[in-house]
């Protein structure tokens, strides 16, 4: 990983005068974390990392903040991306909230990142962390007192278990070789068919339990890199007024099934829903059963084809049977 990281930090600086800022990340308050950097300064690109704790989805900062991107500037925009978050770029480039030109985009073929809170269900007492990567089928720990070593199918985020893209689909600049997707075809919706294989009462019970755990903070929306109209949130505004700010479980099923709804076609299924949830809600569910009905129906699969137009999109008259 730290030769990995070099290379990266050796490919931004080649371009680093011909960028307004490099969007990346950096280690956190201790080891076990990574958060976003953006880097502005040449000789911050030292605090560049790239590990299996690198799981934010960077392309949403690109659209949601005009304070961190400003638009009016004519140098490019350095962002690194894995897999999925480059599925976000493409479908982001796709409606029209970016222009592939501004972007300088570092693609990095990934292997899987953690979901520190499922290490933590394993090591609950866990040592100072030093380091982490992932060998092989294993995700190894290094702390102070030696090294844990953890099945990488049990610390893995669950989008990552079931990972169709983990290679980049667009990018200026590649870091690494390609790796092996975990999952091919229909198996990318496995979680989505063994829940359906339940009664409609079993599902029901399923998604009240869940649902219910939900406490309205939005932490889902605001972190998808599609939801892009939170400024006037269907959940928040009041003209039209559609949803209380009551937090009951009608409240919470029509909030998730709107937000669900709205991305139909275009969720990247990139998981950042469900990475956020405080009360780890596997939100992204419902948005991986519209893709499937997606892809069945219309053949579509959001942010694989720069050149595709998305299906929901676009308007035929022929469709409408007049």
């Amino acid at each position: 990983m730290e030769r990995t990281t070099e290379a990266l930090v050796r490919i931004f600086e080649a371009v680093f005068q011909d960028l307004k800022i490099v969007i990346g990340w950096e280690g956190g308050y201790d080891a076990s974390r990574a958060t976003p950097a953006f880097i502005r300064d040449q000789e911050d690109l030292a605090r560049l990392v790239w590990n299996p704790l690198c799981a934010q989805n960077l392309s949403g900062f690109l659209v949601k903040d005009r304070r961190i991107i400003p638009q009016e500037d004519e140098k490019r925009i350095g962002v690194c991306v894995k897999g999925c978050d480059s599925r976000s770029l493409v479908a982001l480039i796709q409606e029209g909230f970016l222009a592939r030109d501004r972007l300088f985009i570092v693609g990095i073929p990934c292997e899987g990142t953690v979901d520190w809170r499922r290490v933590m269900r394993l090591w609950p007492s866990h040592e100072q962390v030093r380091g982490v990567r992932i060998e092989g089928p294993e995700l190894v720990v290094e702390t102070e007192a030696g090294r844990r070593v953890f099945p990488l199918e049990d610390v893995l985020e669950r989008r990552c278990l079931r990972c169709r893209y983990p290679n980049p689909v667009i990018h200026d600049a590649i870091l690494g070789e390609p790796v092996v997707p975990r999952a091919v075809g229909d198996g990318a919706y496995a979680d989505v068919d063994r829940l359906e294989e339940g009664s409609l009462e079993e599902r029901l019970a399923f998604w009240k339990g869940e649902l219910g755990r939900c406490i309205r903070c939005y932490a889902c929306r605001n972190a998808c890199p599609l939801c892009v109209c939170q400024d006037r949130c269907i959940a928040e505004t009041r003209s039209p007024k559609w949803l209380t700010q009551q937090c009951e479980l009608p409240e919470k099923f029509f909030f998730h099934m709107i937000h669900a709804f709205h991305l139909a076609g275009r969720c990247t299924e990139c998981g950042e829903c469900e990475r956020v949830c405080p009360m780890e809600i596997p939100a992204t569910l419902l948005k991986e059963k519209l893709n499937q009905v997606v892809k069945d129906l219309l053949q579509y699969e959001a942010g694989v084809d720069p050149l595709a137009k998305p299906p929901l999109l676009t308007f035929d008259p022929a469709e409408t049977g007049l």
